[in-house]
């Protein structure tokens, strides 16, 4: 909080400046700020989006690999969107190597963000959720950078 209002007084002394000194169509203005998401589940599948396309289009996925982000992005994304996934299909919206990602999938569980359950239609296979509390940070994580 304390950078950020630090930042906004910045930017205003900056503008000030500018003006002050009648140099203001001279000196390259700020961009306008990003466009915001309006919704935690648009920011989600704009952030995992974007992860995807950093790998694509520098043609190196091992430089970027960030599994467990990738599958809390993944999970948010289905689960606000009453879909369900399977251990298989984390495992690949991870981007990482399947015993990497099976590893990710522990860690996760043992701080309490996932959960595995029986697939109720199919008793092979196991389905991942993110517990109320990982939904719910990821809410306000998500919430906060789509303002």
């Amino acid at each position: 909080m304390k950078l950020a209002r630090q930042f906004d007084e910045a930017q205003v002394t900056l503008d000030e400046l500018r003006r002050d000194s009648g140099c203001e169509t001279f000196v390259r203005k700020p961009a306008e700020p990003l466009v915001r998401h309006q919704t935690a589940l648009e920011a989600a599948l704009m952030a995992y989006q974007q992860r995807r396309s950093r790998a694509k289009h520098l043609q190196d996925e091992e430089i970027f690999g960030e599994p467990a982000w990738d599958i809390l992005l993944d999970l948010y994304a289905h689960q606000a969107q009453n879909e369900q996934v399977s251990v298989k299909s984390a495992c690949i919206g991870s981007g990482a190597p399947a015993t990497t990602a099976l590893r990710w999938l522990s860690v996760l569980e043992a701080k309490g963000l996932i959960r595995s359950l029986d697939d109720p239609s199919d008793n092979r296979r196991r389905l991942i959720r993110l517990t109320p509390e990982g939904y719910e940070a990821m809410t306000r994580y998500l919430n906060e950078i789509a303002r």
